[in-house]
């Protein structure tokens, strides 16, 4: 019974050099090994294979038939090893990225620039709260996250790819529609649609602070409206209803008036976050270019 599971890969390639090169001492210099451990090896392999693999003649080395059927089969199988070696090295690693569902798009275009700037990485993107997406990246589910914050988190590792005021968003019947700027006394008899506080509960917690800080604790009407044509339609069913968002954040077509805060607003940052003890803070790739500010 033959040893054919003693067959190494080494054996073939040894194989192969002395099939094409024609002579033990030739192969052996092309391989870079002495030539009786090379006639060795191929001695190992015919004892291994159980039929002999060569005629040794005077001038060289001659296949057998058996030799030619194995060198046709050991040619394919080291070309087909080589290529999947290639195409392993050269794979692209899949980056799982956390995405809050008020994130304009541009972001995500430029969170996609610098993620696969280098060509090693893909991204792919998953839409959820950013509370969640809190609790994914600590649990290593997600390597980034695009979210939603008031101020800097000590545990994260940013970039921040926006910072700018929120503004109040007024259907275009509404009574303050008219003004220009809007003042924190303006907004005193105002509701204000707001999004379930679980999705976000720091950012929510801080931004009312703020808001409360000048002035205005407005009563809160809480809708989970994910699309902006939810989002505008509730801010047309009352008269005296507001948002408060990005100018950014409302699409031109959106049929919605957006008005600046004249003192003091509130602002809103989304940054590209992972936890600093992941490995991926220790990548540089949050380091590399220097935040836009909006």
């Amino acid at each position: 019974m033959h040893d054919h599971q003693g067959v190494e890969l080494r054996h073939l390639r040894y194989f192969v050099a002395v099939a094409e090169e024609g002579t033990m001492t030739e192969a052996a210099r092309v391989l870079r090994i002495a030539q009786p451990s090379l006639s060795q090896q191929i001695s190992t392999l015919e004892r291994r294979v159980g039929a002999p693999l060569f005629r040794r003649r005077p001038k060289g080395m001659e296949l057998t038939e058996g030799g030619r059927i194995l060198y046709a089969s050991a040619t394919r199988a080291l070309a087909e090893i080589e290529s999947s070696l290639v195409q392993a090295r050269d794979a692209r690693r899949l980056v799982r990225v956390g995405v809050c569902r008020s994130v304009p798009e541009h972001l995500l275009t430029r969170v996609e620039r610098i993620l696969t700037r280098d060509g090693s990485l893909d991204v792919s993107f998953e839409e959820d709260d950013s509370q969640r997406h809190l609790d994914r990246l600590r649990t290593g589910a997600l390597a980034f996250a695009v979210i939603r914050v008031f101020h800097p988190s000590d545990d994260l590792a940013e970039m921040t790819l926006a910072d700018e005021p929120q503004g109040v968003v007024l259907h275009p019947n509404h009574p303050l529609v008219e003004r220009a700027a809007l003042s924190w006394t303006d907004l005193a008899d105002q509701e204000l649609l707001w999004f379930p506080s679980k999705a976000n509960a720091r950012f929510a917690e801080e931004t009312l602070a703020h808001l409360a800080g000048h002035g205005w604790t407005p009563q809160l009407r809480i809708v989970d409206a994910h699309s902006q044509a939810l989002y505008c339609h509730h801010l047309r069913s009352s008269e005296n209803l507001v948002g408060l968002r990005g100018q950014g954040s409302i699409a031109a077509d959106a049929g919605m008036a957006w008005r600046p805060l004249a003192s003091h607003p509130p602002r809103r940052r989304f940054i590209l976050a992972t936890p600093r003890t992941s490995p991926w803070a220790k990548t540089g790739l949050l380091t590399r270019r220097q935040p836009d500010r909006g």
